[in-house]
């Protein structure tokens, strides 16, 4: 074999190698966050032991990678300057032109072959390629050890005299990092969102997850006990308002094991004076954050605050229960019934809805954009009440934007569902008029 063709050949070996090293310091550092995939008891013992040694030392395994690349770049540098040499003198090319197409070429090569197609290999696949590369980094982690340890104390005195930059993320960079590292699979979809939530927390208000007024399950002064049994029973709730007259004048919280010594076959018919059992209530803004709502709780040992708005009147209730789900999602219970149906849709593209759906949900099932962050409602029968500022009669129908709006029942002053049907020719100027219904 020629010494041209041997000197081609080293060049070539030193690429790949340049490539390996490349690829593997891609692959190696995409596993720090997902270390919990290296099994050294699994069928891969050996490879993910040698990764686990080599990533407790992630500076002398990056100086490790990078001695050697530089060493491959080098050897393929010089090698390509001396084929391009005896290529000039053999066939008597004008050096200059010869020189600058090898560095052009060169570069070309290091770049795609060596540099940019390895590491996306890598990132694509780092598990797979840090075991398979496993073996020829280990050996080589060992061979420098002298100059790696020497590079990675030198870096590290280095970072320690420089000046340590005042590093600020925002929220928005805290997010796109929990998106990557879903994508990366260190963190579960249901992971990802709760870092999300979080992150949102202190910039939602009360009003955003408060139970309405309407919604609201209170007891009044006047119930008897077997009354407010019954409403325990049937709601399942653990805490409700006492009120007295109307949901204007809150006199404080019932507590359901405060009426445990109640329960008895002496007391059960007798008078209570709720005022005495009742707890002190916690009254706050609508507009409260619910970062400040939760350090109120922790504070008053409470876990409901009664909402006013600006005139002192009763704008709704939270529960504690309200700031945990805006973090994981919902809180079922042993109480919880089934998940109640909130919308039926028919065939003839026509829905009927429960007033209380929230319009969120709303816009979300029909395509609409029905809800602004402007409205003081938030629910399809806050929607009509504001619409009609009065309790609507069964077949009223009221046009609103691209909604054909139709009252289906009314149970005890309240609007209990509503026929919608989507029509895209309708104005959004409200329209009073009487239908029949469905």
């Amino acid at each position: 074999m020629s010494e041209l063709a041997v000197q081609t050949a080293l060049m070539i070996i030193g690429l790949v190698l340049s490539a390996t090293y490349s690829g593997s310091e891609v692959a190696f550092f995409s596993l720090v966050n997902q270390i919990d995939k290296l099994n050294t008891d699994g069928d891969f013992g050996k490879k993910d032991t040698r990764i686990l040694k080599m990533l407790q030392k992630p500076r002398k395994l990056l100086a490790t990678i990078l001695i050697g690349n530089t060493f491959a770049n080098i050897v393929s540098s010089v090698l390509a300057a001396v084929i391009t040499g005896k290529i000039v003198a053999y066939y008597g090319f004008p050096a200059a032109i010869v020189y600058t197409v090898e560095i052009v070429v060169l570069t070309f090569m290091i770049l795609i072959l060596s540099e940019i197609t390895p590491k996306i290999i890598a990132i694509n696949n780092p598990l797979k390629v840090s075991r398979s590369m496993s073996g020829f980094i280990y050996a080589n982690f060992i061979l420098f050890t002298p100059v790696s340890k020497l590079i990675a104390e030198s870096t590290m005195s280095l970072e320690k005299s420089l000046p340590k930059p005042n590093i600020r993320m925002t929220a928005e960079d805290l997010k796109t990092m929990a998106e990557m590292s879903e994508q990366e699979g260190s963190l579960k979809g249901d992971e990802r969102e709760i870092i999300e939530n979080v992150i949102e927390f202190g910039n939602i208000t009360v009003r955003e997850i408060m139970t309405s007024r309407v919604n609201i399950v209170a007891v009044p002064v006047t119930a008897g006990l077997p009354e407010v049994l019954e409403l325990i029973q049937e709601k399942g709730l653990s805490r409700m308002p006492l009120f007295e007259n109307d949901l204007d004048n809150i006199m404080g919280v019932i507590y359901s094991k405060d009426i445990l010594p109640y329960i008895n076959t002496e007391l059960i018919d007798s008078p209570i004076n709720w005022k005495t059992i009742a707890r002190k209530a916690l009254f706050i803004p609508a507009t409260k954050k619910l970062d400040d709502l939760l350090r109120d709780f922790q504070q008053e040992k409470t876990h409901i605050a009664i909402v006013v708005d600006e005139y002192g009147g009763t704008e709704g209730i939270v529960t504690l229960d309200d700031i945990l789900e805006e973090i994981v999602g919902d809180i079922g219970d042993e109480y919880d019934e089934q998940e109640e149906k909130l919308f039926t849709k028919f065939k003839n593209g026509v829905y009927i809805f429960d007033a209380k759906i929230d319009l969120d949900d709303l816009d979300e099932i029909l395509g609409t954009e029905i809800s602004t962050d402007e409205d003081e409602y938030e629910t399809l029968g806050g929607l009509v009440y504001h619409l009609t500022e009065r309790i609507p009669n069964v077949g009223e129908r009221l046009n609103y934007k691209n909604l054909e709006l139709t009252v289906h029942s009314v149970k005890n002053n309240r609007v209990k569902k509503l026929r919608v049907k989507p029509d895209f020719t309708i104005q959004a100027k409200p329209d009073k008029r009487q239908d029949e219904g469905i």
